[in-house]
């Protein structure tokens, strides 16, 4: 798994993940992510397109996101995410 988490021009965050998502994953990407989510930002983005598995614990980060980001009247979106894991992110709960 490689991740990447960037800023645009508009102030969004940009999360690409690529491969399987499992919980040291997840904590890797949380511990980077989350100190961004409290500086100004329009929105958060998560490329998914080359991601090959996520497990709970991912979700789990996808769904404390969206909370977050809730709480900032900030928009989370899930880009390019396949067929099968489209149907795992809806069972979750996460808003696509």
């Amino acid at each position: 798994m490689c991740y990447e988490i960037s800023s645009d021009i508009n102030e969004r965050i940009i999360v690409v993940l690529t491969g399987a998502i499992g919980v040291r994953e997840a904590t890797s990407v949380r511990q980077q992510l989350f100190p961004r989510l409290h500086n100004r930002m329009t929105g958060i983005a998560f490329q998914l397109e080359a991601v090959t598995e996520m497990d709970s614990s991912a979700l789990g980060l996808l769904l404390a996101v969206q909370k977050i980001a809730e709480d900032f009247n900030v928009k989370v979106t899930i880009l390019n995410a396949h067929e099968q894991l489209r149907e795992r992110l809806i069972m979750a709960g996460i808003a696509l």
